[in-house]
């Protein structure tokens, strides 16, 4: 089964190791509490500028929303060690390639050459008192563009759901087990920038054109086998999930607020991302703007205000 799987994670994780840089473990952990955020694109704060064109990063993150509300919640020392990167696979993570056979463009940026190498080195160093991680959306991206070519592409989505977890809970597994880290996890499940397609939007192409909700509806339901892999790979690792899917509505498909014609998903996607662009020459983009950080911020907040620091 998939949790079965996902049970393996620890010996996974061992395996992991060789990642580590050994004299990283020996040095004493500074006193300052740390939040160390990890993940992708939403980690990094990746916005659009007005040709729909991603941006590389920028401070509006929901790791940097997150980190000015829990500052007051934690500790007024805490510091925020940021390492989401942009476009990044849960191979990519850990050193190796996405499926076009490309390193990690953050690699040149981690001290120890991957994402994780610089997580562990942070946990082996730091007082690190809370982790949150994005991982999972740009390998499930590569699997739809990957699976468009074969006979039945969402048999092969559906078929990459579970491999896709079971490398995230891997990820996780090896903070737990390398890293030594007892602390609160925090993973997030994803919205569905794709609803747009029930108007006629559709990720990096410019709009609107005809609308499919037959698109909307079918990406929708592979959001949520998607969401639900993720959620069980990380309750295996003793992990919180932010449930960012419906702080989105993103399974909403009626239209009452307001009642426009347009699905309330929709509508809420249009609102906190850029996948609705009103210039017909932008792109769609897929990432959140200001607004949607702050919602998914927010999300994680909200697990952050059920947990005990003290101590």
């Amino acid at each position: 089964s998939m949790l079965r799987r996902i049970m393996t994670v620890f010996g996974a994780a061992a395996l992991l190791l060789a990642l580590v840089p050994a004299a990283v473990t020996a040095a004493e952990h500074d006193s300052d509490p740390v939040y160390l955020s990890l993940g992708t694109s939403l980690a990094a704060g990746v916005m659009a500028d007005e040709n729909g064109d991603s941006m590389f990063r920028s401070n509006f993150a929901y790791s940097d929303q997150l980190y000015w509300r829990v500052q007051d919640r934690i500790d007024e020392d805490l510091r925020h060690v940021k390492l989401g990167c942009s476009g990044e696979t849960a191979d990519q993570f850990v050193g190796g390639m996405n499926v076009y056979g490309e390193a990690s463009k953050c690699a040149g940026l981690y001290a120890t050459g991957t994402q994780l190498g610089d997580a562990l080195a942070t946990l082996a160093t730091e007082n690190v008192v809370l982790v949150t991680i994005d991982l999972g959306a740009n390998d499930i991206n590569q699997a739809q563009d990957v699976c468009s070519s074969e006979p039945n592409p969402t048999a092969c989505i559906v078929a990459s759901i579970g491999p896709i977890a079971t490398k995230v809970a891997n990820i996780v597994g090896a903070l737990r087990v390398v890293g030594g880290y007892a602390g609160p996890v925090i993973g997030m499940n994803y919205y569905n920038p794709q609803v747009a397609s029930a108007i006629g939007f559709l990720a990096g192409m410019p709009g609107p054109v005809a609308p499919d909700p037959g698109l909307a509806g079918l990406t929708d339901q592979l959001a949520q086998g998607f969401n639900g892999a993720l959620q069980q790979a990380y309750t295996a690792t003793g992990s919180y999930t932010a449930d960012v899917y419906a702080a989105f509505n993103a399974g909403d498909f009626g239209d009452d607020k307001p009642a426009n014609g347009i699905p309330d998903n929709v509508d809420r996607v249009c609102k906190l991302t850029y996948m609705c662009p009103d210039d017909a020459e932008a792109n769609a983009n897929i990432h959140p703007n200001k607004k949607g950080y702050k919602v998914i911020a927010k999300t994680f907040f909200k697990i952050v205000k059920t947990i005990d620091f003290v101590g």
